[in-house]
């Protein structure tokens, strides 16, 4: 973990993400592609997944910063307007990320938008303002692999009131690349996250 905005490394990850969607799009119905199967294009239709790295683990992956993370993915449909008659559709998400001997009591979070790529079977979830992201894809039906190697980062902040330039870069290392998180029994609603 490094004390830097992520803005730094924006030319590497434009490298990097080029086969990537943009973020900040809507998605029109039908080509959702693969984020229809971790979660239906539905109103108020949600996610949650999460994992906590116990001492056994953490002990047998000395280089493993993550202790626990937790991802939520909603779909969204706005309200009616002059450009979205029928409501702009999106999908958000909110990951928490709690690291190995973290003296705060807040954990790290990053939110923003997941998009697919044009033939609908990547799924980017990034930050705006040059934020990075990460790469997801369900597994084994009802696990989320979260792919943090696949972008090369993600600015994190000790929550929505967290000032950005103070953020930290949640950065790839051996043993912090993808993360395997099982579905919450219990996810709350996108209006109240």
């Amino acid at each position: 973990m490094r004390r830097a905005v992520c803005r730094g490394l924006a030319v590497l990850l434009a490298s990097l993400t080029m086969s990537l969607p943009a973020v900040a799009q809507s998605i029109e119905p039908g080509k959702e592609g693969e984020l229809a199967t971790l979660v239906k294009p539905q109103k108020g239709a949600r996610a949650c997944f999460g994992r906590s790295y116990d001492a056994k683990h953490m002990q047998s992956h000395p280089e493993q910063r993550v202790a626990r993370m937790d991802f939520r993915l909603a779909y969204h449909i706005h309200e009616p307007d002059q450009f979205f008659p029928k409501g702009q559709r999106n999908y958000y998400f909110d990951l928490k990320v709690r690291l190995r001997g973290q003296s705060s009591s807040r954990p790290l979070t990053a939110s923003g938008e997941c998009s697919v790529s044009a033939n609908g079977k990547r799924i980017f979830c990034g930050v705006e303002c040059d934020g990075g992201g990460i790469v997801i894809r369900a597994r084994d039906g009802d696990k989320l692999l979260i792919d943090l190697g696949a972008v090369g980062s993600i600015r994190m902040t000790e929550g929505c009131d967290a000032n950005e330039e103070v953020g930290v870069c949640l950065l790839p290392g051996k043993d912090d690349r993808t993360f395997l998180l099982g579905r919450a029994s219990e996810c709350a609603a996108y209006e109240n996250w």
